[in-house]
């Protein structure tokens, strides 16, 4: 019997993806939970942080998710008093998103997070190592979105 796996490139880079994944699932969630932070929060501030004001739609967008699922997950952010949303004076269909004050300490946390994650995960890499993986991943991605179908409609992702 073929080993199609060792045959086809693309399915071990597959496996290796989603054992990193995993991996990085089981590592991260439980430092964000300490923070009292859901699975998408911590990416969320952080896009915030960077992009303050956004609209939901740029938030759909930038994760690939649907305009429901934002609204979803902004809505816990809201109650929990991390963002509040205001209607964009120069567009009312369109919502902008902010972080509060909460918000803002929140994502500070987060950002010590990532820090202490750097430390952990990329301790043994040197910046040559680290910058290689970079460059390579940035290839893959290249490629995926040179071939990609721009009309395939955005799948439900699991962010939260």
């Amino acid at each position: 019997m073929r080993n199609e796996k060792a045959e086809v490139r693309y399915l071990q880079f597959v496996d290796a993806w989603y054992g990193l994944d995993a991996a990085s699932a089981r590592h991260f969630y439980p430092k964000a939970a300490r923070l009292g932070l859901t699975r998408g929060q911590p990416r969320m501030l952080r896009f915030l942080g960077e992009n303050d004001g956004c609209r939901q739609k740029d938030i759909a967008e930038k994760f690939y998710i649907r305009a429901a699922s934002v609204s979803g997950i902004l809505s816990t952010m809201e109650k929990e008093g991390l963002i509040e949303r205001k209607v964009n004076p120069d567009s009312r269909r369109e919502t902008l998103v902010y972080l509060t004050e909460l918000g803002h300490e929140k994502r500070k946390e987060v950002m010590e997070m990532y820090r202490d994650l750097d430390q952990e995960v990329f301790a043994g890499f040197d910046d040559e190592d680290f910058n290689r993986l970079l460059e390579l991943m940035g290839r893959i991605q290249d490629v995926m979105e040179d071939h990609s179908d721009g009309d395939t409609p955005q799948k439900e992702l699991d962010i939260e």
